[in-house]
């Protein structure tokens, strides 16, 4: 074989091994589909190079034109979930999909169709896919390189600096491919530019935690290299048998491609699920506890008051002058029905809204704040005087307000300043929670109200998921804003009280 096709080779399990790798944290990682299914593209694309050579066949052009058609869009998904933009550029992500997942479909039926395929192999159909793939290209290259110059973090400066030197030699390189294909004289260096974008996303992957904080990445790393060693045994095997079988050569090398991918995502499934249980055990487990807290005082009570009047009734004592024990035991029994209550409506997020003094309820959070970081955390209050009640649940604004302060406090272990604000916010009113932590970066940010995500390694990722589903429950809204470096806000702004609720009070100074 020539130095070309082992390039390619390489380059094939190599991405293979990326695409192993990312697909173990489908699910865990905005990053890992995008960047599993642009390496599942590079990889078929590097094969394709290899099969054309060695069978002489045109029908691996095609192959090899459709899907390096699809590493547009994939890059695209892949820049805008790592800069934080998904969410909001979703439209024209999923328009590139449809656009090039149209042309790459385009190739393959012409695999059948000559006439087709004298139509797609010309000037102008390169000329067209050049001019849709670079304004996409360029404008996430852009983002890529914002975000680039705008990161603050050691880590993450790091992370971005090499996902964009892996992209740019990979899509740089291929473009080579391209402008030879439409009659320039360049040299084709596409298949270099796929290999030596491999150890630098690998770096990106393993040593600064491209998919987050994982112990155990570098065991399922060795079990993709291994998957993808076996899968370029298997596409050497099926060349060699079928080199003068097109067809047969295509469909098998596809079938190998599926058991490939279906091996690794079926090597990683226990890893993952085992991972999954423990997180909600220890979800359930901290659930556990608190409930346990709360009820553990009034049942200390109840018990009490009960061993002190039969200890009376032993004695032959009358329980007329015991009246304020079993005023007690009510009280309890009441609380304990209150606290089941709490809970359920927690559950349920429903709230049962009257006007709530949002000053008295910040000062209710933070009254026990000051006990729980001694110390370490200056506390800020900011209260509007004269701010008018907000129609809320008390018991549910407080939960959401004990989140975010506790949140803010987390986010800041050494010591910082938390600021909580109650403020007016146009018609309405809003509480606010200010940090001076390490803050968020722009992947954190777009799915930090996500239910059960969280970057904390003891956390539920139910914290700001329960504070968005306070505050939409209330008919208002949240909103985040965080910089790495500068801190993290997040302000709930809710409706002002209903006439019927008596909004014409106004909260008193706490």
């Amino acid at each position: 074989m020539t130095g070309g096709m082992w390039i390619s080779l390489l380059a094939c399990a190599g991405q293979l091994a990326l695409a192993g790798l990312a697909l173990a944290r489908v699910g865990k990682s905005p990053l890992a589909l995008p960047l599993s299914l642009l390496s599942i593209a590079l990889s078929t694309w590097n094969f394709s190079g290899f099969a054309l050579v060695r069978a002489d066949e045109d029908g691996w052009r095609l192959v090899g034109f459709a899907a390096g058609l699809m590493t547009v869009p994939c890059a695209l998904h892949f820049i805008l979930s790592f800069v934080g933009r998904r969410r909001s550029l979703a439209g024209a992500m999923y328009a590139a999909y449809v656009v090039f997942g149209v042309l790459a479909l385009a190739m393959l039926v012409a695999l059948g169709a000559p006439s087709l395929e004298a139509h797609l192999l010309t000037l102008r159909f390169g000329l067209t896919v050049s001019a849709l793939a670079i304004p996409i290209l360029g404008g996430g290259f852009a983002l890529l390189g914002l975000h680039v110059l705008r990161a603050r973090h050691p880590d993450e400066r790091a992370r971005a600096g090499l996902v964009l030197l892996g992209l740019t030699l990979v899509v740089a390189l291929l473009m080579t491919e391209l402008a030879a294909e439409l009659g320039l004289e360049v040299v084709r260096l596409g298949h270099v530019g796929t290999l030596l974008g491999l150890p630098v996303m690998a770096t990106a992957a393993l040593r600064f935690g491209l998919f987050g904080d994982d112990p155990g990445a570098p065991r399922l790393a060795l079990h993709a290299a291994g998957i993808a060693g076996l899968g370029v045994l298997a596409y050497l095997a099926v060349v060699r048998l079928f080199v003068a079988q097109a067809g047969t050569l295509i469909v098998c090398t596809t079938a190998v491609t599926f058991a490939l991918v279906a091996a690794t995502r079926r090597g990683v499934t226990a890893y993952v699920s085992r991972s999954e249980r423990l997180e909600r055990l220890a979800t359930l487990g901290r659930f556990s506890a608190q409930m346990a807290h709360d009820l553990k005082n009034p049942i200390a009570a109840m018990k009490g008051a009960a061993q002190y009047l039969k200890e009376e009734h032993a004695r032959g004592r009358p329980w007329d002058g015991q009246g304020e024990f079993l005023d007690l035991l009510l009280e309890q029994v009441e609380r304990l029905d209150r606290v089941v209550d709490t809970y359920q409506r927690l559950a349920r997020v429903e709230p049962l809204p009257q006007p709530v003094d949002l000053r008295r309820l910040v000062e209710g959070v933070l009254s026990l704040q000051a006990f729980a970081s001694p110390g370490k955390v200056v506390i800020v209050r900011e209260l509007t005087p004269g701010l008018p009640r907000c129609a809320g649940d008390q018991d549910l604004l407080a939960n959401a307000l004990e989140n975010l302060v506790r949140n803010a406090c987390e986010a800041m272990p050494e010591g910082g300043t938390l600021t909580v604000r109650a403020l007016r916010d146009g018609a309405g009113t809003a509480l606010e929670v200010e940090d001076t932590g390490e803050g968020m970066d722009a992947r954190t940010r777009e799915r930090a109200f996500d239910d059960f995500f969280t970057t904390k390694a003891s956390g539920s990722g139910l914290g700001l998921a329960f504070v968005r589903r306070v505050v939409e429950a209330h008919g208002g809204e949240v909103l985040l804003t965080s910089r790495e470096g500068r801190g993290t806000v997040v302000r709930m702004r809710l409706p002002a009280t209903d006439a019927s609720l008596g909004g014409a009070d106004v909260g008193e100074a706490a």
